[in-house]
Formats: C-alpha cells, sequence, structure tokens
C-alpha cells in the first residue's frame, strides 16, 4: 500500500545511497523544478524511531530531486509512503537507478549485480528454472521470482536477453580492483572495452588495474597482454646462428679451440645415439 502526501524535508532521513548524489546533476534538476515544479514525487517508506523521531521518514529512491527541493530553498515535498523493510527499499532504489540513461555501462552492470543480491538476500538464491521460494512478494515489476526476475528487468530496460547477459557479465567478471581502476577513464562508457576486461583472468585483471593506476591507457596495456607469438623452427635456428657468429667473433684462439672440441664431441655424441 502506498500514500502520497507532502512532508517537510527536515523530516526526510537519508541513508547510505546506492549512488552518490552528483552536485551537477542535481543543480540542473533544481533549475527544471524551479520552472515546472516536482514532477515525480520522492518514494520514502515509514521509519517512526529513525534519529529519535526527528526523520520518522526515509527516503528510498529520488536522492537527486531531494537534493534539488533543497538547493532552492523548499521546505516541502510531495513523496508516496511505501510499505517496506531497508531490503525492499534497497531494491526499489537500485530498479529505479537501473533505468536512469545517464549511467554508465559500468555502473548500469553493478546496479544489476546489486539488485540480484539484494533480491537473493531477501528472497532466497535464484537457480535455474526458477527459485524454489517463488511466491508473491508484491509488485511484480520488482519482485518477481526466479528466472521471471531477470525477464521484468529486461522488459523495464528495455534490455534483449543478449544485451541483459553483456550487462550482467560485466558487473560479475570484473574484479572490484579492476572497476575502481577503470573509474574516470573512457572505459567506463566503453561496452565493448568493459567486456573484453571481463573475459580476462584474474592475474590479468590486476595487471590492467595496476598499468591504469599507474596512468598507463587501455590501448598501451592491451599491448602489455598480447601474447607473443612464438618464432617457428626455422626462425628459431637462424637467432641461434646469429648470436653463435656474433659470439665467435668475439673468442680468441684458445676459445675458440674449446668450441670445435665441444662441438667434435656433441657430433660424435651423436654418431652413437643414432647406432643405438
Amino acid at each position: 500500500m502506498a500514500t502520497f502526501k507532502t512532508v517537510p524535508i527536515a523530516s526526510i532521513l537519508v541513508g547510505e545511497r546506492a549512488r552518490p548524489i552528483d552536485e551537477d546533476h542535481a543543480a540542473a534538476i533544481a533549475a527544471s523544478m524551479m520552472d515546472r515544479g516536482l514532477i515525480n514525487p520522492l518514494t520514502v517508506r515509514s521509519t517512526p524511531a529513525a534519529n529519535g523521531g526527528k526523520t520518522p521518514l526515509t527516503l528510498v529512491a529520488g536522492g537527486h530531486r531531494l537534493r534539488a527541493a533543497e538547493l532552492n530553498g523548499w521546505e516541502e515535498i510531495d513523496v508516496i509512503v511505501v510499505s517496506a523493510d531497508a531490503v525492499e527499499a534497497q531494491l526499489i532504489e537500485l530498479s529505479e537507478n537501473i533505468y536512469r540513461n545517464e549511467l554508465t555501462p559500468l555502473d548500469r552492470a553493478l546496479f544489476v549485480l546489486k539488485f540480484r543480491e539484494m533480491y537473493e538476500e531477501k528472497f532466497g538464491k535464484i537457480a535455474r528454472g526458477g527459485d524454489r521460494k517463488s511466491k508473491d512478494h508484491g509488485d511484480p515489476l520488482i519482485f518477481a521470482p526466479g528466472r521471471q526476475l531477470s525477464e521484468r528487468v529486461q522488459e523495464r530496460l528495455g534490455f534483449s536477453e543478449a544485451s541483459f547477459k553483456r550487462v550482467n557479465r560485466i558487473g560479475q567478471k570484473i574484479t572490484p580492483a579492476l572497476r575502481a581502476a577503470v573509474r574516470g577513464t573512457p572505459a567506463e562508457n566503453d561496452q565493448k572495452e568493459l567486456l573484453k576486461l571481463a573475459k580476462l583472468p584474474a592475474d590479468d585483471q590486476a595487471r590492467v588495474a595496476a598499468g591504469l593506476r599507474e596512468g598507463a591507457d587501455l590501448k598501451t596495456i592491451w599491448g602489455w597482454l598480447k601474447p607473443k607469438a612464438e618464432p617457428d623452427a626455422a626462425t628459431l635456428q637462424d637467432e641461434i646462428f646469429r648470436k653463435m657468429v656474433a659470439l665467435i667473433e668475439k673468442a680468441d684462439d684458445e676459445t675458440l679451440a674449446r668450441i670445435v672440441e665441444h662441438i667434435g664431441e656433441k657430433r660424435d655424441l651423436g654418431f652413437l645415439e643414432a647406432a643405438e
């Protein structure tokens, strides 16, 4: 059940958020809200005891809109009060953020991953063929069980199944250290690069992360990771001959005599092995 209200901004507690506030984005929203008002109310939940009763409502979704209202000097704001516990509130927040167009491919992947983790924490592990604890969890667009969960997220995002799998691959396969290193680089906004990084084994991901932290660009780092082709047998022998000639030219008569003796021994040994 949800209730629409107008409440004092001071009565809303802002806890730890999945997505930090971008002040520039909040300022842009503030300008729009000044002209057109608040189009979409905030989503909050009832927490009567929070902060000693001073903030009986806790923000669920709409952090940038709330910050915009503060920038505009508003004292009250429209909200929808939903019945949700802390985990359900995080699921609602994540579901809203996933659908934001301004998210980078990296952030969208992490939000989808976090959404699944929070869902499983509350309702049980999602397995192939569906959630064994499947039941009606309320809003079917948020709390769909098992395989339906991914289908609903795909529907809301406008993703194809293949696109949804790519987002999941980025979120699940890129290590936390590499995620942090990618922040602020062009790769954060490049899904193709993120998918390439997701395919790397953990050791190579650690090398990429270290390179990015040192200021190298990904193009250079890919060059480091590219395996060197093994020379064919003929090329290898040519290289051996070239190096031997270079060394022989530096050898004195005594060393040359030792080399000739060694070659003779190797040749005689070869004859003996062939005869056996």
